[in-house]
């Protein structure tokens, strides 16, 4: 499978969220590849993220390759979800 055929983990979030920084230095510190999605700077994707999660959407909010979805999730739920 090519490069560009592998799912990859997306990332909702916002600059302004310490939540978002430490998921991001997270995944960072463990190579795990991820799309991240500002919903601030990015066109379009607070309306992607509110089509996902409704009302009710959190920052973080992550999208695994499988399709789960985490809100905000602990780091050891990370670790546990991700395997490291």
């Amino acid at each position: 499978m090519d490069e560009a055929a592998t799912p990859t983990m997306i990332v909702y979030g916002a600059v302004w969220c310490p939540d978002v920084r430490m998921t991001r230095a997270f995944l960072d510190r463990h190579t795990i590849a991820y799309d991240y999605r500002d919903i601030d700077r990015d066109a379009g994707v607070m309306d992607e993220l509110l089509a996902l999660r409704g009302k009710a959407w959190v920052v973080p909010t992550l999208v695994l390759p499988d399709g789960t979805i985490l809100d905000n999730p602990s780091r050891r739920e990370l670790k546990k979800r991700l395997g490291v």
